[in-house]
């Protein structure tokens, strides 16, 4: 059993990825932590559709959570349930580009749909200039999820 957190040595449940850099380094919100500033804008947006809906239609916004799938544990920028589904938004970042990368998010992606996994969207940050931009990809997104 591993123990870390704000319990002082005591054995925790919590499958939190352990943060070595100072925290100042990461964005910090609702003691949720973003690897970037990307993945931290997205959480904004994300968070003010959250606010904007009905308490019996919310969405669950998960950051960086470990998901063990078939032969390796992968940690999505963000997992999504929204009306009895749930879906993965990733944010590509300029290192994205680089060749092969598309494959394997690809063989990636194709493991979390087989796993329960709604949808899977890869958000491009070169693509994204705008605020609007982000609020357009999800609202979008959250259309498609709960398509049937």
């Amino acid at each position: 059993m591993r123990t870390g957190g704000s319990n002082c040595g005591q054995p925790t449940n919590q499958a939190r990825k352990a943060r070595l850099e100072p925290e100042d380094q990461h964005p910090i919100e609702d003691d949720l932590h973003f690897t970037n500033e990307w993945e931290y804008g997205l959480y904004q947006v994300l968070k003010a559709r959250q606010a904007a809906l009905p308490d019996n239609e919310t969405i669950g916004i998960m950051p960086l959570g470990k998901m063990r799938l078939l032969g390796s544990t992968r940690e999505p920028d963000f997992l999504i349930t929204y009306k009895g589904r749930a879906g993965v938004i990733e944010v590509d970042g300029p290192h994205h580009g680089r060749p092969g990368r598309a494959s394997s998010d690809h063989s990636r992606d194709n493991l979390m749909i087989h796993a329960g996994v709604e949808w899977v969207s890869h958000l491009d940050v070169q693509d994204v200039n705008t605020k609007a931009e982000v609020e357009k990809f999800v609202d979008n997104f959250l259309a498609r999820l709960t398509r049937r």
